[in-house]
């Protein structure tokens, strides 16, 4: 391997770590926030719509037993709710954060409980919440991350249940799962 190479390849694992330390800091100061009302955000028609697709991909796996084995580049099904925090979809970034539904409790599950943001699981641990997420991420074809949002993209909101086919991205870790999407099915509650 050639030096540029080399140093590009850093790059783009410096790239995905930063993103996904970003993405956790958020997730860590998220918790237990107030509610802002709903931003009825646009879905950006610049997003490839075979992206979303309305055949379940076969043999997901719960975001838990996902992040027992990464390797990345490795196809991979995973299936939770869009949450594990407050705003799970980042603000122009085809990102969001995808929670396990077996190892996280929406709050909308628990008697009379009044949370207005009940995707984000904010009764949960702080363990328990960074051990049952992942990072979904929409790339182009050089790997970056698309300069859209993915909220009401094909109907998905904050606490859609959706079951996403991807690859498991650069510089994951069992962690830090990144998996870039290449396809998403919206389906309904297990």
């Amino acid at each position: 391997m050639n030096t540029k190479t080399h140093i590009i390849n850093i790059m783009k694992r410096t790239k995905y770590t930063l993103v996904m330390a970003a993405l956790l800091a958020v997730f860590a100061l998220s918790c237990g926030e107030k509610a802002s009302p709903s931003d009825p955000s646009p879905p950006d028609v610049s997003l490839p719509q075979s992206l979303i697709t309305g055949e379940a991909p076969p043999n997901a796996l719960g975001v838990v037993d996902a992040r027992k084995d990464v390797s990345p580049g490795a196809k991979i099904v995973v299936t939770g709710f869009i949450g594990g925090r407050r705003k799970p979809f980042v603000e122009g970034r085809a990102v969001f954060t995808l929670a396990d539904n077996k190892a996280l409790t929406r709050c909308d599950l628990k008697p009379n409980d009044p949370c207005k943001t009940p995707w984000d699981a904010c009764c949960d641990t702080q363990e328990t919440l960074k051990a049952s997420v992942a990072t979904i991420q929409a790339v182009d074809g050089a790997g970056l991350v698309l300069k859209q949002t993915l909220k009401g993209f094909g109907g998905i909101q904050p606490g859609s249940y959706v079951i996403v086919q991807g690859k498991i991205a650069p510089g994951a870790t069992g962690a830090a799962l990144i998996i870039n999407a290449e396809k998403i099915h919206l389906t309904t509650a297990p």
